[in-house]
Parts: structure tokens; sequence; C-alpha cells
């Protein structure tokens, strides 16, 4: 049948936006995704992360973050994490955690702590007391080594010998009458030599004893003058200790490394007291700044801010951005380490609540998505350079492995549905960790209601985001752009964000012209702009139509040839373009041959497509005759791959028309994909191929029209040019549920009188063969 205008377009009535609170469309209608959400942010069993599956624009994010931030509000806040370093194994720092809040101020109290004995510690040491009290010791161990050497001088003495102190220690030289015998004499007579060893020998146990004796009085003394200096640092550091334990009563963790902090400065105490002296030797310097550096606090998750659990959205998923990093300082030309350098990821800030990440963006960071299972596995965190987990291990942080951080975390993801399903079935431990699929649907019904929704949720984005207000009529003209995304007239497409740049485009528009409201008309023109930006290659094929390089030619009837409809998608753009097909037949028992499949430019679904061809031919017109046919049908001026059944339709009537001798008009395109039985299924893209032919007959000045099957009259909404040519009688639609009905538009016969044409050239074909047979068969 012919359509009539109000049939090719639907045109939205007035629309009352709803006053209502908390009406937006996407919160409205995606209950099945709103609900699944919802299931897996509150289940805190092991593996219920979420997988939010949807096409780009619906607001799967604006959703999630939503419903994670309201759930996020009813957690508590996490606590704080800090690494500190290890004393009984510097290469491996303690990951500890902290009421929130805490770290930060435990990080201020070491480093007051710190500042603290930098400046009073050389201050005790230089204090009179300690002086007077050092010199007192060391004078008094003086007196008893005195003493003892003044006994090992007498002993030495009736033995022979006086004692000397010399820089290897003391020496025994011998005496001869009081005086003392030179070393001459001594090598010049081997016997005083003689006598003189065995003496030497027989005093030897006496003054190891006495050495001893000293040893052990220097050893006293160092013990004593130690002693006194920790009772000195003891002086100047228990009291901001015993502040500090008793600050932090209740954490054993902070209580304990405290404690050896304190066990460690005593140890340590000369890098405090040369401070002042360290300044003119770098090497000094530096060595102490890195000692001092122990006693830091690196706060890698401070919640002091947060109110309640948090949520993070981490925009760029590296592999450092979302699981930290050690780094490196340079010192003297070697690169160094330490926990100090630890650097967190958004993982860390997220712990104790929720993170959403897009899963593409995880995929195409190299490392990413392995660790990522490998922390959910596991619930922990463990810092470690990106090129160790790829296997290469960097010699600065190889063997440096701080402890890892306990992981409570709730992971959702953004996709589509085929990265869905395809890590389902590529990755194994996909469904393990991610068993909450959440779906979003990118239309929705078409009815006032959801219509007001619409029109409520641009409305509030058109606020917030600080463009000029839409009419009435604006948001009609969006409501009928919103209907063409979504493909079928009862439906509504979802894609909030494809609909809001067309406000803002209109917005450009509308302010230019000094206009205060975006109307109809300015929506209408940032669609055609939009357009006009897009089709340079549309355009660039028109233009060859016209100067006849690629042939089409609507006037007129032709036998065996048709012309199809054809899509071209691009990225941003979506066009309709005719196909010339052609049909030649002839005796002979090949069948239906298709020069795109005997070329491979033909795809799967095409095959099939041709098959069902032969099996609508055999079952209309093969069940009292046998069929004797070879035919060959052609995508004239096609050089790339066919694929889709689209144009079942056109071939079938192409094939027919050169098997019966028909002519068929040229001015009607034909688009339909066909069955073995003569019904006509619908295709996709039915506007953009009406509108493409349309195009070309009004290019060429030629009064033409499209057969498109009935089922994809819902589908129709195209643009009010093409109505407005229906309307004048220059551009004529007809929808078909069958064969017969698309043969009688085409040929201006009746379906009757046009299958017996057909049916009489195969029986005539049929004959030939016969006879051709027979004549082969007496030779």
């Amino acid at each position: 049948m012919e359509l009539r205008p109000h049939q090719l377009r639907w045109e939205c009535p007035k629309i009352k936006t709803n006053s209502r609170k908390n009406r937006d469309i996407t919160y409205a209608v995606q209950t099945r995704a709103r609900e699944a959400i919802r299931f897996g942010l509150e289940n805190d069993l092991e593996g219920f992360n979420i997988f939010v599956a949807g096409i780009e624009g619906v607001g799967k994010k604006w959703l999630v973050m939503k419903e994670a931030e309201e759930l996020a509000r009813k957690l508590p806040v996490p606590n704080d994490w800090c690494y500190l370093h290890n004393f009984k194994d510097p290469k491996s720092p303690k990951a500890v955690s902290l009421p929130p809040g805490k770290a930060r101020e435990f990080q201020e109290d070491m480093k007051a702590f710190v500042e603290h004995l930098k400046e009073e510690l050389p201050k005790a040491f230089e204090s009179k007391e300690y002086e007077e009290k050092a010199k007192e010791i060391t004078d008094r161990y003086n007196l008893k080594k005195d003493e003892i050497l003044r006994q090992l001088t007498k002993m030495a003495e009736i033995a022979g010998f006086t004692v000397k102190i010399t820089p290897a220690g003391i020496a025994l030289f011998p005496l001869m009458g009081g005086q003392l015998v030179p070393e001459e004499k001594l090598l010049a007579d081997p016997r005083l030599r003689e006598f003189v060893n065995g003496k030497r020998r027989e005093i030897d146990p006496l003054v190891s004893d006495y050495m001893k004796k000293i040893r052990d009085l220097d050893k006293q003394q160092f013990k004593e003058l130690r002693k006194l200096r920790e009772e000195v640092a003891l002086f100047v550091i228990n009291t901001f200790v015993e502040d500090l334990q008793e600050k932090y009563i209740e954490l054993p963790q902070i209580r304990e490394h405290i404690l050896e902090v304190k066990e460690d400065i005593l140890k340590n105490i000369d890098m405090f007291t040369q401070l002042s002296s360290a300044g003119e030797n770098p090497f000094l310097t530096l060595q102490i700044e890195r000692n001092l550096a122990k006693y830091d606090v690196n706060v890698v998750v401070d919640n002091s801010q947060l109110e309640h659990a948090p949520l993070v959205y981490e925009k760029n998923p590296t592999y450092s951005n979302l699981f930290g990093k050690i780094g490196v300082k340079a010192e003297f030309g070697l690169y160094v380490t330490d926990f100090t350098q630890i650097v967190p990821g958004s993982i860390h800030r997220a712990n104790g609540g929720i993170l959403v990440l897009r899963v593409k963006d995880i995929l195409m960071n190299p490392g990413v998505w392995h660790t990522l299972k490998k922390v959910l596995l596991y619930k922990e965190i463990t810092v470690q350079p990106y090129l160790e987990e790829l296997g290469i291990a960097p010699p600065i942080t190889s063997l440096f492995k701080p402890q890892p951080i306990p992981l409570n975390l709730k992971v959702v993801l953004l996709g589509d549905p085929l990265m869905f399903y395809l890590l389902g079935i590529l990755d194994p431990e996909f469904g393990r960790l991610f068993k909450v699929k959440a779906e979003f649907q990118h239309t929705v019904d078409n009815i006032p209601e959801n219509r007001r929704l619409l029109a409520s949720t641009i409305s509030e984005l058109t606020h917030s985001n600080r463009l000029l207000p839409l009419t009435s009529g604006a948001l009609a003209a969006l409501t009928e752009y919103s209907v063409r995304l979504s493909g079928n007239r009862n439906k509504l497409s979802l894609k909030i964000e494809k609909l809001l740049d067309v406000v803002r485009e209109a917005h450009f528009i509308a302010k230019k012209k000094g206009h205060e409201r975006i109307e109809r008309r300015h929506i209408e023109q940032a669609l055609e702009t939009k357009e006009f930006r897009s089709n340079l290659i549309e355009e660039r094929i028109l233009e060859l139509i016209k100067d006849g390089t690629i042939i089409v030619e609507p006037e007129g009837e032709k036998i065996g040839q048709v012309y199809g409809l054809s899509v071209t998608e691009l990225e941003d753009y979506i066009f309709g373009k005719p196909v010339r097909i052609t049909a030649t037949s002839f005796c002979g028992n090949r069948g239906i041959i298709s020069i795109e499949r005997e070329t491979k430019l033909s795809g799967k679904i095409f095959e099939k497509a041709l098959l069902t061809l032969s099996g609508y031919i055999g079952n209309t017109y093969g069940k009292k005759q046998p069929i004797s046919l070879s035919a060959y049908i052609a995508f004239e001026q096609s050089y790339s791959l066919i694929e889709g059944d689209s144009a079942t339709l056109a071939e079938l009537i192409a094939l027919l028309s050169s098997i019966g001798n028909v002519p068929v008009r040229q001015n009607i395109a034909l688009t339909g994909s066909v069955d073995q039985l003569g019904n006509v299924q619908p295709v996709g893209g039915v506007n953009e191929k009406v509108e493409g032919f349309w195009k070309v007959c009004k290019l060429l000045n030629v009064k033409g029209g499209v057969v498109i099957p009935s089922r994809n009259m819902d589908n129709l909404q195209l643009k009010k040019d093409v109505v407005s040519s229906v309307k004048k009688g220059d551009f004529c639609i007809y929808a078909v549920s069958t064969v017969d009905e698309a043969i009688e538009i085409m040929s201006s016969m009746k379906a009757e009188d046009f299958h017996c044409k057909v049916r009489e050239s195969l029986h005539e074909l049929h004959k030939h063969s016969v006879k051709e047979k027979g004549d082969g068969g007496s030779h």
C-alpha cells in the first residue's frame, strides 16, 4: 500500500514538563539496572562486584554514582593507613591502620618529636652539668688506669724492664744498670738478646693481665659515658615519648613503634649532636637526613575530611594511578628509595567504600586488569613497581616489599554489553569476581509520561549546564529526534548525552542570534548543521551520481535491473544510497549465482539470503515442473564486502524480471528481506535508506519512490523535507508484506500474470535444456 504523509513521521504533541522532584527519566525507567546496582552494592559477600552494561550516553555513570553515593552515606568512615619504617626489616615497611584523622595527626606528632630532639639534644650535651659528669667519669677511670700503669712499671723494673706507652700500646724495654739497653747492642749480642727475650716471656703474662685490666676499665668507662648520654637523652626524650604513649594508648602498633623509635634514637644520638657541624659536609648531611627519615610517617590514606565511606571514580586508571607506586630519589648520582617514597593509588583511597571504573580504560592500560583481579581475589593491596608486575624487576625497588594493606572494597565497572559477554567467555575469573550484571536499556516506550520525564530531564540538564531555557516547541523537536534515534516511533531513545549535545548546539545558535530561549527552529537548525559537518562523503557520492560516474538512472523501465538501498555507517553519521542490482538468466542447471559470492566479496548472511532466493523460486515455480536455470546476480559498481539480507527483495525482483522478461520500474527502489514463502521481512536503517533515494531523485529531478517492508512502518521517522515531497506527489513510499505486493508495484502487472510469465519462461528454459541433453545423447 502507498503510505500517506501522516504515516511517515510522528509529530510530538505539546509537552508540559513535570514539576515533581527526582523524576529523572534515567532513574525512573531503568528499574532493572537500578535494582541490580543496589543489590550488588548492598551485598557484602565475596565476588558480588558489579558490571554495568549499556551503550554510551544512557546515564550509566550518573545512576551508578547516585546509587553508590546513597549507599556510601550509610557506611562508616574507614580507617586511615600509613607506612612506617620497619626497624626489624627495613626492606618491608609496616602498613599501620589508624582511626580516621589519626594518621595525619600522628605524622605531625612525630615530626614535632624529631624537631624537638634536633633542638634539645645538642643543648643537653653542651650543658655544663653534662660536661662535668662526663669529666668526672673520665678522670676517675684515668686515675685507675694510671694506678695500674704504676703497678705494672714497678713489676717490670723488678724484672729488668721499663714500660712506655706507644701508639701501638704498652711496650717493654730492657734495662741494664738502670739504663736502657741500646737496640744495636741487642742486635750485636745474641746471648744478651736471648736473655732479654727469656725475661720478656716471663713477664708477658703479667703485662697481658695488666693490659686486660686497662681494657676492662676502658669498657667500663665507655659504658658509664654511654649510660650518662642515654640518661641525658632520656631526660629530653621521655617527656615527649610518655605523652605520645598516653595519647595513642589504644593503638598498640603505634605504641610499639614509638618505643622502637626511642630505642633507635638512643643508639644514634650522634646524628643529633652532629647536626650543627654537618652543614660543611654534604655527605654527612645526607647521611643524617636519611637516618632521620626513618622516624617519618608516610600517610597513604587520610580520611579525616570524609563524613562517610569513600566513593571514588577513577578517570585515568593507569597502573600507578590505580594501585600506587614506589618512587625513587636521586642522591649524588644514585637512585634510592625508602618507605617515604610509597605513593598511594585510587584503590587505596576507595578502600572501605566503592570504586567506579570504565572497563575499556582498564583494558587499555597494560597490567591493570590482571592486577585488579589479583587484588580482588586476595583482598589485599600490595604496592609494587609497574615493571615488576610485567615480570621485569627494576634494580632499585626489586627487594623493596611494603607490607600489604587489607582490602574491603566494592568495584563497579562501566562497559557495554559486548564487553561483558567477551570477558565472560575469555576470562574464567571474570564471573567469579563480577557476579552482578546491571543492564541498561537504551529505549523506552513513547508514552506521555515518558515524554514528560524526558523533557524534565533535558530541562534540568540544560539548567545545570547553564544553557538557555527550552520552549515547549524545542522540547517537542528534541523528543522527535529521540524517536529518530530509537529507530522506532513507539520508542524514545535514552541517549541523553546525544540529545544534550543538540541542545548545546542550539544554545550556541540562539545566543548568537540574541535570543533568550531555545526554540524549535534552533533545534532543527542544530540538527541540520550537525549533519552538514559530517556528510561530506555522502555529498561526494551524490556528485558522482549526478555526473554519471556512478550509474543511477531512475527513469523508465528495464528488464533485470532494479535499485536496492544500502546504508553506510560512519563514526558520526549514517546515510543511505542506491545500489544498482542486475540479473541475467539463461538455459542451464547452475542455479542462482552471485558474482559477489564467487569473488569472495560477500558475507555469511548475504550468502544465506541468496540460498533463500533459491528456496523461494523452487517453492513458487518448481512444484509442477522441474527448473533448469542459470542466473547471475550482481551489485554493480560495488567494490567492497557486501553483508546482510536487506537487498533480498530487490535481488528477487531483478531475477524474476530477467527470467520472465518483464520490465520493472527504475524510479522505485526496494529494501526488504524475503523468506522462502514470499513474506517480506523488516530491515534496519529504513529512514536513511528512504532519505538516501529521495536525495538522488531530487538531485536528478525525478519523481520516485521506495518500497519498504510493512513491518518497518513503525520505524519511519522521516525528515520533514521528505514528508513534504510526499505531500506534493513528488515522492511516494510503499509498504509491502509479500513479494506479490512488491511485484505489482514494480511491474504494473497483477502478481499472477507476472508469475505466469516467469513460469512460461522457466518452462521454455527447461524445454531447451532437455532438448540440448537429447541432442547431446544422440551423437
